[in-house]
């Protein structure tokens, strides 16, 4: 019985550590696209044809390519906040890994690692609202939330929710000792 559960709980942190390894790859990914779009501005000082990373098109406007460059590197600096989230993940992974699961660290870990994502997701938001003003561009404001700031939003509440059950899990814990 118990060799069965000590598979589960190792099967479940070869899961955790997959998803943050997935995390990292991501995020080292869509940097990497962005200073690659960055470096194409500034190498010929003209506008890619291949689209900014926001969903604002603003090909035809009259956006400068300093404001381009100020707000593609807004961008960049924004992953920060999953950078920061991911390294908290890091955290729960290490006490995961030595079998330690209901303490005020993960807990706080979960916490911390939402409110990067929901950050992450909120000033991007704000970011293409200020795009989108600068450029006067006509688009509605709801058609600039992308898939992935979705799916972080989510994963940012969801972790607001875990670290609430792994806070309450460790005061039934201290209450049985």
């Amino acid at each position: 019985m118990k060799n069965t559960q000590k598979k589960k709980v190792d099967v479940t942190i070869e899961i955790f550590n997959s998803l943050y390894i997935v995390g990292l790859i991501f995020l080292i990914l869509k940097i990497a696209n962005n200073l690659q779009w960055i470096f194409k501005l500034v190498r010929k000082w003209e506008i890619p044809k291949d689209p900014f990373f926001s969903k604002i098109n603003l090909i035809n406007s009259d956006v400068s390519i300093v404001s381009y460059l100020v707000f593609a590197v807004t961008y960049i600096l924004l992953f920060g906040f999953v950078a920061l989230g991911l390294y908290q993940l890091n955290k729960v992974r290490k006490v995961f890994i030595d079998n330690i699961y209901f303490t005020e660290e993960i807990s706080t870990s979960f916490k911390k690692t939402g409110r990067f994502f929901i950050a992450f997701v909120v000033s991007i938001l704000i970011v293409d609202i200020a795009l989108l003003a600068w450029s006067k561009t006509s688009i509605k404001a709801i058609q600039l939330f992308s898939t992935e700031q979705i799916v972080f939003l989510i994963l940012g509440y969801l972790l607001f929710f875990l670290s609430g059950i792994f806070k309450k899990g460790t005061k039934l814990q201290k209450q049985k000792l």
